[in-house]
């Protein structure tokens, strides 16, 4: 009897071994094919990756396309477009050779939105300022810009440009840029 329960014992200690602790052997997936931009700048090399899925802004001789990658060969990409004629998505290939202009959006915390609210506060308080009036009586100093006003208005309107094109950069192809596949 004392056997028996030894042996039920070590049976029910070993089960959890038996049935969670098998090792299956690890399958074989294709290593993710990815586009990379390489960028030498006045900062250094940098290299910015596109896999598949991601999405890509970019300007050809003909077009400008914003889409998503579909596949990565070693010499081209396709994206998804949409054709509305026939009601389904499609692909389209492109040669890196055919690429002109690669276009990134940097997500900056505050230059990115200062970028677009500068510019329009800018313009808006310079506006206030030429149809508000200046004077006691109401409607002298209307409809005439401020010298003063001016400075801190443009100010804005330049710095919020500043932001904006640090914030969403354009890299052209050529000798300093280029994309590669891996």
């Amino acid at each position: 009897m004392k056997n028996v329960c030894y042996f039920l014992f070590g049976w029910i200690m070993t089960l959890p071994v038996l049935v969670f602790g098998q090792t299956y052997a690890p399958e074989y997936k294709k290593q993710a094919h990815y586009l990379a931009l390489d960028v030498h700048s006045m900062t250094g090399f940098h290299r910015y990756r596109y896999l598949e899925g991601d999405e890509i802004r970019f300007r050809t001789a003909d077009d400008s396309y914003r889409s998503t990658i579909a596949a990565v060969t070693d010499s081209s990409f396709s994206i998804y477009v949409r054709n509305e004629i026939m009601d389904r998505t499609e692909t389209l290939t492109f040669r890196f050779s055919d690429v002109e202009r690669i276009y990134r959006r940097n997500n900056i915390p505050f230059i990115t939105q200062l970028g677009v609210i500068l510019p329009v506060a800018g313009v808006t308080y310079g506006l206030a300022d030429f149809v508000n009036a200046k004077g006691l009586d109401g409607r002298s100093g209307r409809f005439q810009f401020d010298p003063q006003s001016l400075v801190p208005a443009g100010a804005m309107i330049v710095a919020g440009s500043i932001f904006y094109k640090i914030s969403r950069p354009t890299y052209k192809l050529g000798k300093r840029s280029r994309l590669r596949a891996f």
